[in-house]
């Protein structure tokens, strides 16, 4: 099946002041860029929203009242938000022969797992890291956290594969890395600097080498250079989140 070709640049909306800045939007960058759908970029200052995009979330959740968030895309007469869903959507619709989504079962549900176990033992702890009132509380929870990066490198060994690559599926990209890599990213550049906490040294220290293998390979693919904002925007959008 061939990839199915967008006959309009799909309209996507992120915020300012970077774009990319906010990690659920980049998962939509990713996907957009990984299956090369055509797409104009639109970015929408979250302290003085634009009209156009208040009332286009408005009408797709049918709430004047929501505050309108992105990743939020316009494609012909389709309008959706939330970023799992666009992610999905676009794969659905313009995956064709190279989808980000695995369509053997089996894989299917191996990358969905991931993608939770990376947001409850990964994503969860990396917050409540930032928002840690004291020293004591950051050293707990980074023994916790250690505990989790073993989790997911057992894992990735047992679910994914190794065959020619280091992704969650060997050679393969797949939904498991553009789900995560927003919300990875962030954390390798955020905790070191504002929490002395780094877990890419913990992951090395521990020997957690499918792991480590599987972060380099997820921050080294072009979509995730290309996508997303600095080191330095990263920390600055961060700061609200420090106690």
């Amino acid at each position: 099946m061939a990839t199915a070709a967008a006959a309009h640049p799909i309209t996507f909306w992120d915020i300012t002041p970077a774009p990319g800045g906010c990690p659920f939007a980049q998962r939509a960058w990713l996907a957009l860029e990984e299956l090369g759908v055509p797409y104009d970029h639109k970015l929408a200052d979250p302290q003085n929203k634009p009209k156009e995009f208040t009332d286009l979330y408005a009408s797709i959740v049918q709430n004047t009242d929501d505050s309108a968030k992105v990743p939020t895309i316009i494609d012909g007469e389709i309008k959706l938000t939330e970023s799992l869903v666009v992610v999905e959507y676009l794969d659905a619709k313009y995956g064709g022969d190279s989808p980000i989504l695995p369509q053997d079962p089996g894989q299917l549900a191996k990358v969905k797992l991931f993608a939770e176990l990376f947001t409850s033992k990964f994503q969860s702890l990396f917050f409540k890291i930032l928002r840690a009132g004291s020293d004591d509380e950051v050293a707990q929870l980074k023994q916790d956290f250690a505990h989790n990066l073993e989790v997911l490198n057992n894992f990735i060994k047992i679910s994914g594969s190794s065959e020619g690559g280091s992704y969650f599926l060997g050679s393969r990209y797949s939904y498991a890395e553009t789900v995560t890599t927003p919300f990875l990213r962030r954390a390798l550049v955020t905790l070191p600097h504002f929490k002395r906490v780094d877990p890419l040294e913990i992951a090395k220290s521990k020997g957690l080498d499918r792991l480590v293998d599987w972060i380099q390979a997820s921050l080294d693919r072009d979509s995730n250079k290309k996508t997303g904002p600095s080191d330095e925007d990263i920390i600055e959008s961060f700061k609200k989140f420090i106690t």
